[in-house]
């Protein structure tokens, strides 16, 4: 049963903050600050010298001034309004108008694990940050032999963060919304199966001698336009979810296991802003020049209808929108469940501290 006292509605709910986002990917970070919001947080992103990568709260405690919009002398981040510099730990070490910079006169330092071309960010008690909370990277598809990591676009989603999730989540929506790009109107009906854990939520369709439409064939790299494959959609809350055909090509001399991995990391802004962080983890070399395009033009169909509902949500608040589910849809509630429990873990420690 969920725990009721975790708000879980999909337009309003609530995150952990003990956990790992995805916030850029590696190549967004450089001498330049990069602005970007997570759970609330303004952050001031930027590398040092040495390429360490660095997240400070974006706010300069003298009057205010978004470091973001500072410049980086050496590792020092100076805030463009009076001069003030910081370290990548967030202490002010310089007031170049005279004298000592106070104690108080610092800004919170996040941490950061760089790992298969993302850079991830922990909001919660720094001192519980720890990197065996990440998905496994090899199981995903971005780091080890045999695969080839793809990192892709960056899109943003005036919503709650649930929304995406759930809607990266269920395959039931493919044959309705994206009007056959990724689909020949069979996946809503096919029977699936669900692996559920203590840290994801896996579910599988199986279809055999099956046609492809144009984009997947050229994603896939088909030499003909039939394969038979399993479509699995994994969640790893709070923020991960996988997209991966496993298939071997109809009528061809030499047919081989192929996996095609679209990865996309839900992280959230803020209540009602949610970043999305896309990247390919194949078991082959992605070579189709335009496959973040047809990425993106998936994507957006589903961003639409994302921003409609959470509109609509908004309008008539949540006894107005009442949500009903069927069996397709537990899949969604298992990993709501695992949300919760991540939260209420958070408060019950927070009570006991």
């Amino acid at each position: 049963m969920l725990d009721q006292k975790v708000a879980m509605v999909p337009g309003m709910a609530n995150y952990p903050r003990n956990q790992w986002y995805v916030i850029a990917y590696s190549h967004e970070l450089g001498s330049k600050p990069l602005q970007r919001d997570c759970l609330g947080d303004p952050l001031a992103l930027y590398r040092t010298a040495e390429g360490k990568p660095v997240a400070l709260f974006d706010r300069c405690p003298h009057r205010g001034m978004p470091l973001s919009k500072g410049t980086l002398k050496g590792d020092l981040l100076q805030c463009g309004y009076h001069g003030f510099e910081f370290t990548a730990q967030g202490k002010c070490v310089k007031v170049p108008s005279g004298g000592a910079a106070p104690a108080a006169l610092c800004v919170r330092s996040y941490p950061l694990l760089e790992r298969g071309g993302w850079v991830w960010a922990w909001m919660g008690v720094a001192e519980l940050a720890d990197p065996t909370l990440l998905p496994d990277h090899g199981e995903i598809g971005l780091e080890g032999d045999g695969w080839y990591p793809d990192p892709g676009i960056h899109l943003t989603v005036k919503s709650n963060y649930l929304l995406p999730l759930e809607n990266l989540a269920d395959a039931t929506h493919i044959t309705y919304l994206h009007h056959g790009l990724i689909d020949t109107g069979n996946v809503a009906s096919m029977p699936f199966r669900i692996e559920a854990g203590p840290t994801k939520v896996r579910v599988f369709r199986d279809f055999v001698n099956e046609p492809m439409p144009p984009i997947l064939a050229k994603v896939f790299h088909l030499r003909g336009d039939r394969v038979t494959r399993t479509l699995e959609l994994s969640t790893y809350p709070p923020g991960l979810v996988l997209v991966r055909n496993s298939f071997t090509e109809v009528d061809v001399p030499d047919p081989q296991l192929k996996i095609n991995t679209l990865l996309v990391a839900v992280t959230p802004a803020g209540p009602k802003q949610t970043h999305e962080f896309s990247a390919f983890g194949n078991n082959y070399p992605q070579q189709h020049p335009g496959r973040f395009d047809d990425v993106r033009t998936i994507l957006m169909e589903d961003v639409v209808a994302i921003e409609e509902i959470q509109a609509m949500f908004d309008r008539l608040g949540p006894e107005r929108c009442p949500e009903l589910s069927v069996k397709a849809d537990e899949p969604a509630i298992r990993v709501r469940r695992l949300i919760a429990a991540m939260i209420e873990r958070e408060r019950n420690s927070e009570i006991a501290a």
